[in-house]
């Protein structure tokens, strides 16, 4: 019966789980319910079965690749803003030598 019993949370646990993680729209929450996803999957890590220990293991692969690029979320939208600048830059540049050749009459 305690089987049974572990089968109906284990469940009822994955679906909330799938339910809150779909209606995250914030990352500060994802990122939250991630990490409680996690917790979650190491607390019975020890007490499942081979078939279910195996996607266990996947989806803890797949959660900590999540989490890692929440964290460095930040680090690619400072890389993506520089090099956008810089090409903004450099095109703003050129257009800048076209002009001044043409009012000089350069070309």
């Amino acid at each position: 019966m305690t089987d049974l019993a572990s089968y109906i949370v284990i469940r009822r646990t994955y679906e909330n789980f799938k339910n809150e993680l779909s209606m995250c729209d914030n990352v500060k929450e994802l990122k939250l319910k991630i990490q409680k996803f996690l917790s979650f999957l190491s607390s019975f890590d020890f007490e499942i079965e081979t078939k279910l220990k195996e996607f266990a293991s996947k989806q803890k692969e797949i959660a900590k690749k999540l989490l890692l690029i929440i964290n460095i979320r930040y680090v690619i939208i400072f890389i993506y803003k520089y090099i956008i600048n810089k090409l903004l830059s450099e095109l703003i540049n050129l257009i800048n030598v076209v002009l001044r050749e043409l009012n000089y009459g350069g070309f």
